[in-house]
């Protein structure tokens, strides 16, 4: 039983069908097929129920898929500290910021970084809180400023920035002449968001929060693109939360004549934070970076 091995058969235990399973592990369906036929020969015991039309887990099956992921992230990490090892003196700071992340916010820790770390390279990537995340589980990240909360018992946080919402909408939109909104009044209004997908844990307490505070009608983004976003509220005249304009990036988007952003006065939780794996805390540049962010933050969460 190899590494590949486990990752063929995870991929196709979690998405029930070799053909999705090879596309996300770049190969065709047949040899997956096979890698998952040998695994099962190694074993002595069927994996799945292989159907017409579909494939089920076996209960030798299901238990696989739930010993196999953490085992996994373990040889990812193993593997990760191993290259960090070797590299040495010469070894950056990998950061990791959400791409809808109000840009302030993300040039601060990274001048932590820099400060916690003197004379090493930081190189930051840019991606949605929900793949930051994996990454980091995998070792590939030092830390990562994502949507907060997380959910993973291997990871630290700490609370950066909480969000202050406004609504926006077309500038000839009936609320675009009040001087503040409260959740109230935009309960028979269509609010349009992100997907869950963007950060499953916090997208889905901010929807149960608008839920229980009286909305009813969303509508979700198939992706996570500010442009795309901004398009569909001036198409549609749908409503929508952002930040104020100032704080820049992709709040920027509604910095336009075609709209409008009023307050809002009782916006839901939302918010934004540092993320470290707890086992690497004692790392140096890990903990040069952390360090450098609590002394920054030493005042509390900004509220942006």
């Amino acid at each position: 039983m190899d590494i590949q091995q486990l990752r063929c058969f995870l991929a196709v235990a979690e998405e029930l069908h070799f053909g999705r399973a090879a596309e996300r592990l770049h190969m065709t369906a047949s040899p997956v097929s096979r890698i998952v036929k040998d695994l099962e020969r190694e074993l002595g015991a069927e994996l799945f129920v292989r159907g017409y039309h579909q494939i089920e887990l076996t209960p030798a099956g299901v238990e696989l898929a739930r010993r196999v992921p953490p085992l996994l992230a373990e040889f990812d990490r193993l593997r990760s500290e191993i290259q960090l090892v070797a590299a040495g003196e010469s070894r950056v700071v990998r950061l990791g910021g959400s791409h809808l992340s109000p840009p302030g916010v993300l040039d601060a820790v990274v001048e932590c970084a820099e400060k916690g770390n003197p004379g090493r390279r930081v190189d930051v990537a840019l991606a949605p809180s929900s793949d930051l995340l994996p990454a980091l589980s995998r070792g590939e990240l030092d830390a990562a400023v994502v949507h907060l909360p997380i959910d993973d018992p291997a990871m630290e946080a700490l609370p950066l920035a909480s969000y202050r919402f406004f609504v926006a909408m077309r500038r000839d939109d009936p609320l675009a002449d009040y001087d503040e909104l409260s959740l109230a009044d935009l309960a028979e209004r269509t609010v349009v968001t992100f997907p869950l997908t963007l950060q499953p844990l916090a997208m889905q307490q901010l929807r149960d929060d608008l839920v229980s505070r009286g909305l009813r009608h969303f509508r979700l983004l198939a992706g996570a693109d500010s442009a795309m976003l901004a398009g569909h509220v001036r198409r549609t005249g749908d409503l929508t939360f952002t930040l104020h304009p100032d704080t820049g990036g992709s709040s920027r988007i509604f910095d336009d004549p075609a709209f409008t952003i009023v307050p809002l006065t009782d916006g839901p939780a939302f918010r934004l934070g540092l993320v470290w794996l707890a086992a690497r805390a004692a790392d140096r540049v890990v903990g040069g970076l952390v360090d450098a962010v609590r002394e920054r933050w030493s005042s509390g969460v900004l509220e942006i």
